[in-house]
């Protein structure tokens, strides 16, 4: 998220300030983006996150255009596997049936599918139990996150983004408590800002919660 936020920022024309990105551990060997399975849907309840997904998959099958048609940057592909969402029973049903229909809207390729027909295609499944199937075979599915996250880094670098590796401890209000003035890094830095994104994943509500924000964030173990 920080890599993409610092990216889009760099490529935006009407933007005329500086980009700062603090992370934790710059060799990423333990972050969550290298622990992501790096798979995409279109098979959501609400148009807009349908939109959001398309985006992501023409953003991906087309990279080099978006990183203005450098020959350095790879030609990427979707394995479009897709997602099965099986119902066991008639409520949830209706939920994939709604759903579709919001999708299919949106220009989805969503396909509903009764337990013979999952069971035809892919045999491996139980369906003993199932009332329907909801399945998406186009751009839906497994991606090269690492290629983009590294092109996004290293074009935003050449933009003028900064990376330090550090960690952002501490984070100061102006005295109205309206609005972010500085962090305080682990190394005892204190950085004054005009705007914190927040994309520390996982420890987001721990970083919000340094300017006193409640966010809906939680990790389970």
């Amino acid at each position: 998220m920080g890599a993409s936020a610092a990216w889009f920022l760099s490529d935006d024309k009407d933007f005329d300030g500086t980009v700062l990105v603090v992370d934790r551990d710059l060799s990423y060997e333990n972050t969550s983006t290298m622990h992501t399975n790096s798979c995409m849907r279109q098979q959501f309840s609400g148009e807009l996150n349908v939109r959001i997904s398309q985006f992501a998959a023409d953003f991906v099958k087309n990279l080099p255009r978006y990183m203005g048609n450098d020959d350095r940057v790879p030609n990427l592909s979707i394995r479009s596997f897709g997602y099965m969402y099986l119902a066991d029973n008639d409520a949830f049903a209706d939920v994939l049936r709604e759903s579709q229909q919001v999708q299919l809207a949106a220009g989805a390729a969503t396909q509903l599918m009764t337990p013979e027909q999952i069971k035809g295609a892919y045999p491996f499944y139980n369906v003993d139990d199932i009332v329907l199937g909801s399945i998406n075979l186009v751009d839906e599915g497994l991606w090269d996150a690492t290629a983009v996250f590294d092109w996004w880094r290293k074009s935003a670098r050449e933009r003028g983004v900064e990376y330090i590796e550090n960690e952002v401890v501490a984070i100061t209000k102006n005295a109205a408590g309206t609005r972010v003035e500085s962090v305080t890094l682990k190394s005892g830095e204190v950085i004054a800002c005009g705007q914190v994104l927040n994309a520390s994943g996982p420890r987001a509500a721990r970083t919000a919660d340094m300017a006193g924000i409640q966010v809906p964030v939680k990790v389970h173990c």
